[in-house]
């Protein structure tokens, strides 16, 4: 299925990561150096922060998550708070871009990845899969 600008519905899968919370948390920081995206997030229910990096890093975005109504889908929407974002999601969009250079690869590592926060999400593009880390 697809929308109006023929893009697929976004689906997605849950990170595969020993669930520390289903809370949604707030993303508090991002810091990206070139080699390493390293993304800061807190949970109402846990006391110190979490960390998620990714490195070989393609790209990454930040919108608040009323700019992309479209993963809050029933239909689409999974548990947790990290996804795997296999097809509709920004890296399709990217793809209809003929100066995006990463659409002319075949790379099976290169994933989207979806962090949903409680005001702003995260896209990112990686070739590497997300480390999540307990601050203790």
């Amino acid at each position: 299925m697809t929308n109006q600008n023929n893009i697929d519905i976004p689906k997605v899968k849950l990170v595969d990561f020993p669930t520390l919370t289903n809370d949604i948390p707030e993303i508090v920081n991002i810091n990206y150096d070139l080699w390493t995206l390293r993304i800061t997030l807190s949970f109402e229910k846990i006391d110190r922060p979490i960390y998620v990096t990714f490195k070989r890093v393609i790209g990454f975005r930040v919108l608040g998550e009323g700019n992309l109504l479209e993963f809050w889908n029933p239909a689409v929407r999974v548990p947790g708070w990290i996804w795997i974002v296999e097809n509709g999601g920004w890296f399709d969009l990217e793809k209809l871009r003929g100066g995006f250079v990463e659409s002319y690869h075949d790379n099976e590592f290169l994933k989207e990845y979806l962090i949903a926060g409680i005001n702003d999400c995260l896209s990112i593009i990686a070739l590497s899969q997300p480390e999540i880390k307990d601050s203790e």
